[in-house]
């Protein structure tokens, strides 16, 4: 028996896609105090993640005290998507491989999934809590639309980079957990 689940941010953001990566995490915490930390978290409480996404952008996100949620990795052009009491969901267009140029920044979620990936790729994150018996899952589920005209540049980036980029997830999912483990079920 199947249970229907209600759409997530993400499916109504990016309902089908070229390539998908999901990573959960068992939190000993509430699904609530398991979102605060969600808003809360640092990319430079996230260890591994920082350094990474350091080496990525040359050190332009080092430093920063900004939540994840509003930076993503530093990508020119993150956007919120949106956000639920359970899920945040972020995204940005463009060609991320060395030589790719930047897209224009797409000014909020309709934009979005208006625009037509030809050259580029849509690339939408989220992070979602779902109540357990033990506390909360933690989830991210990275979705990725890529263009005709953006296969081959972005095939040979991804295989160099996806394995990097799976090592920043489960950071963040760390960090995430560590910050909401802190304190008290609630």
């Amino acid at each position: 028996m199947t249970a229907d689940l209600a759409p997530t941010l993400l499916d109504q953001v990016v309902p089908t896609w070229s390539d998908r990566i999901v990573l959960g995490r068992d939190v000993a915490a509430s699904p609530e105090r398991t979102m605060e930390a969600v808003r809360a978290t640092t990319l430079d409480e996230a260890r591994l993640a920082s350094l990474l996404v350091a080496v990525r952008t040359r050190g332009r996100s080092l430093g920063s005290d900004l939540p994840f949620v509003q930076t993503g990795d530093f990508e020119p052009g993150f956007v919120r998507l949106g956000e639920a009491p359970d899920e945040v969901c972020l995204g940005f267009i463009g060609r991320p491989w060395p030589g790719g140029a930047p897209e224009r920044a797409v000014a909020d979620a309709a934009a979005f999934r208006a625009h037509e990936a030809l050259d580029c790729v849509k690339v939408a994150v989220s992070v979602r809590c779902g109540a357990a018996a033990y506390g909360t899952l933690l989830v991210t589920e990275t979705r990725i639309v890529v263009g005709p005209l953006a296969e081959r540049p972005f095939g040979l980036y991804w295989r160099l980079v996806k394995p990097a980029s799976n090592l920043v997830r489960r950071s963040l999912l760390a960090a995430i957990a560590r910050r909401a483990e802190a304190g008290t079920l609630s």
